[in-house]
């Protein structure tokens, strides 16, 4: 592969990649991301019945009755559900790496010193959203349940609450990268930190009713949820300037 040209003044590859060696090259870190989050599944799959434990311990309260496998398959594919998960969570560093690898030949070289921390940083902004998300799944549980009465039961299966659950800590995980998120498109060009002030109360009230659709009719756990989103945003705020400031010197 013919070495790329540089911009003398700040390292960067003045111009890209064809289009099929960014094919190649996006092809190879999947490969390497799949691949770590097979190996972490292996090492992980035989800690799941202790997580699906977890999962009803912690999520799910204890006076109802109990969830149900509703088809012979439905424990296996839980045990394997959370196990992927579980390995997913566990090789989410390797799997950052490889992604900010990727674009990678676009930052300056001074940036590109920054990739271990960031991937430090993505990691641990990915785990602490999961980790929230466990405060906020037991209020959304007892929200469904109380959808059930005298007439209705709330006969729920085991397998379709593992999928709820994987999908609402995955969901806080990719909400908390928001502040890499507005990095990359700040470094991009398609945002600005004036364009977030500007629409700073758009943001809040959509963040508002984020928090409201996925909490409990409660105004403390709505609350809960969304100030930590606010605050993400304020924090995008400070990485967008300084990001664009670096952008234009």
């Amino acid at each position: 592969m013919a070495e790329l040209p540089r911009d003398d003044k700040n390292g960067s590859n003045a111009i890209g990649m064809s289009f099929w060696e960014h094919l190649d090259e996006l092809r190879s870190r999947l490969i390497k991301a799949l691949l770590l989050v097979a190996a972490a599944f292996c090492v992980v799959y035989f800690f799941a019945p202790q997580m699906q434990s977890f999962v009803l311990e912690k999520f799910f309260p204890p006076g109802q009755k109990p969830l149900a496998f509703l088809a012979p398959t439905e424990g296996f594919l839980v045990r394997i559900k959370l196990a992927f998960v579980g390995g997913l969570f566990l090789a989410s560093p390797g799997v950052f790496y490889q992604f900010w690898s990727f674009v990678a030949p676009g930052l300056y070289l001074k940036e590109k010193r920054f990739i271990l921390p960031i991937v430090f940083i993505s990691s641990i902004s990915f785990l602490v959203g999961a980790a929230f998300s466990f405060f906020v799944l037991p209020y959304a549980t007892d929200f469904f349940l109380s959808f059930g009465g005298e007439d209705i039961q709330n006969t729920w299966s085991f397998g379709s609450y593992v999928t709820f659950v994987v999908q609402f800590v995955l969901a806080f995980g990719v909400v908390f990268e928001l502040p890499m998120v507005i990095y990359f498109l700040v470094r991009l060009g398609i945002v600005s930190p004036e364009f977030l002030r500007k629409k700073r109360r758009h943001a809040i009230v959509v963040l508002l009713i984020i928090a409201a659709i996925i909490t409990p009719p409660d105004v403390f756990t709505q609350l809960s949820v969304a100030i930590p989103l606010v605050i993400l945003y304020e924090v995008s705020i400070i990485v967008a300037t300084i990001t664009y400031k670096k952008r234009q010197t």
